[in-house]
C-alpha cells in the first residue's frame, strides 16, 4: 500500500510536470504581441441604461451619443447601450446610477422628484405651446439650475434630451373634462402630475414604463398620458385606441452620470462627452419632433385607431379645472423656479 500510494504520487506529478510544460505555463517569455489589444488597458466604458426602444427619441440619441464619443476618443471611450430596461427599470436605474452599478441613465424628469421635488415645475401642464418654447426651457437658465440640484444626491447632470409633447391615450374616447371622470390613468411618480389627474376627476395610478403594456393587457388602467413616439414604439395603441392631441404637457429626459465616475475622468474625456452631447443637441431635439409627427401620420392611417384633436373650447375647460395646479406648486415647491419658467417664455402669468 505505502508503494503503492508512493507510486500514485509520483504519476501527478509528473503529469501536472508534463501539462504545464505543454500550456508554456512555466515559460518566463512574454506572450505574442495582439494589436487588437493595444490600449485596452487604458480604455474607460460607460455603462449607459434606458427603458424605451431604440427606435425612440432617446434611444437613437444615445446611439449617436455613443458613436460620436467613441470616434471623438479614437477609441479609448466605449459607451455601450442597454436600451428596454435590460438592466434597470425606471424603478431602479437610479439606485444603481448612484451605486455606480451603472454610469449614465437619462429618466424623464417626473422620475426624479421623489428626490428633488423642485422639479415638478416641468410637470405643470399648458405652459409651453409649441416646440420653439420647449427648446428655450430645456436649454435655458432653468434647465441649468435644475440639473445642478443634482449635485446633492451624488450625480452629476449633463442635459436634457426632449421628447415632444403628452397626448392622451385611452380605452375610449376623451374631450371633455367630464370624460375623465372615474377613468384609471396611469401616471408616472409626481405629485404634480397626480393633482392634474385629481382635479381633472380622474383616477391616477403610478406604475413603471415597463408595466404599462401588461396593465393594459390585465385592464388596470385606462388610459394614460404620453408621447406618440412611445405609444406606437410600444404598441399602446393596439389596447388604448383613442387617442387624443391635446399637447397638454411635455415629456423629457435628464441626462446624467455618475458623480464619483465623473470626477475621475480626465478633463479631456469630459470635454469629449460634453462636446458630444452639445452636437447632437439640436439633432436630438429635430428627431423628436420629426419622429413624433411620422409616428402620429403612421396611426392615423390605421384603422382602428381613433386620432382626435383638442377643440379650443375643451382645452378651456381643462385649463379652468386645473388651474389650482400652479398654486400647489408656489405654495409646496419652488416658487422662484415657476417665476423664471414664465419669464423665460416671456409670460407674465399662466393663462386663465
Amino acid at each position: 500500500m505505502k508503494y503503492f500510494l508512493s507510486g500514485s504520487v509520483i504519476i501527478i506529478l509528473i503529469l501536472i510536470a508534463l501539462f504545464g510544460y505543454r500550456q508554456n505555463i512555466f515559460s518566463y517569455n512574454t506572450l505574442p504581441y495582439d494589436d487588437e489589444q493595444h490600449g485596452l488597458d487604458d480604455q474607460i466604458i460607460i455603462n449607459f441604461s434606458h427603458v424605451v426602444a431604440e427606435n425612440t427619441p432617446k434611444g437613437m440619441a444615445a446611439e449617436k451619443f455613443a458613436q460620436l464619443v467613441e470616434e471623438k476618443s479614437e477609441g479609448r471611450v466605449i459607451v455601450k447601450i442597454y436600451p428596454n430596461g435590460m438592466l434597470y427599470n425606471d424603478e431602479t436605474e437610479i439606485e444603481a446610477l448612484r451605486e455606480n452599478e451603472i454610469q449614465m441613465i437619462a429618466p424623464t424628469f417626473s422620475k426624479m422628484t421623489d428626490l428633488l421635488p423642485n422639479w415638478q415645475v416641468l410637470d405643470l401642464p399648458f405652459i409651453i405651446d409649441n416646440n420653439e418654447e420647449l427648446k428655450t426651457v430645456l436649454t435655458g437658465p432653468l434647465s441649468k439650475k435644475l440639473l445642478q440640484e443634482l449635485n446633492s444626491i451624488n450625480i452629476k447632470g449633463l442635459t436634457f434630451w426632449n421628447n415632444g409633447f403628452k397626448q392622451i391615450a385611452s380605452t375610449s374616447p376623451i374631450f371633455k373634462v367630464e370624460d375623465f371622470y372615474e377613468k384609471r390613468v396611469r401616471m408616472m411618480p409626481s405629485n404634480i402630475l397626480k393633482q392634474q389627474f385629481l382635479l381633472l376627476g380622474a383616477e391616477p395610478i403610478p406604475t413603471s414604463f415597463g408595466n404599462v403594456y401588461y396593465d393594459l393587457q390585465n385592464k388596470q388602467v385606462d388610459a394614460q398620458e404620453n408621447t406618440i413616439s412611445n405609444i406606437y414604439s410600444k404598441r399602446f395603441y393596439t389596447m388604448e385606441n383613442h387617442i387624443t392631441l391635446s399637447n397638454h404637457g411635455i415629456l423629457c429626459y435628464a441626462v446624467m452620470m455618475n458623480e464619483d465616475f465623473w470626477n475621475n475622468l480626465d478633463e479631456d474625456i469630459k470635454a469629449i462627452i460634453l462636446q458630444s452631447l452639445e452636437e447632437i443637441q439640436d439633432w436630438q431635439f429635430e428627431q423628436a419632433q420629426q419622429m413624433n409627427e411620422k409616428e402620429l401620420n403612421s396611426l392615423m392611417q390605421m384603422k382602428d385607431v381613433k386620432i382626435y384633436k383638442l377643440q379650443d373650447s375643451d382645452r378651456k375647460q381643462w385649463k379652468a379645472k386645473i388651474q389650482p395646479i400652479y398654486e400647489v406648486y408656489r405654495k409646496q415647491y419652488n416658487e422662484n423656479y415657476l417665476n423664471e419658467f414664465l419669464e423665460e417664455l416671456k409670460k407674465e402669468q399662466i393663462i386663465k
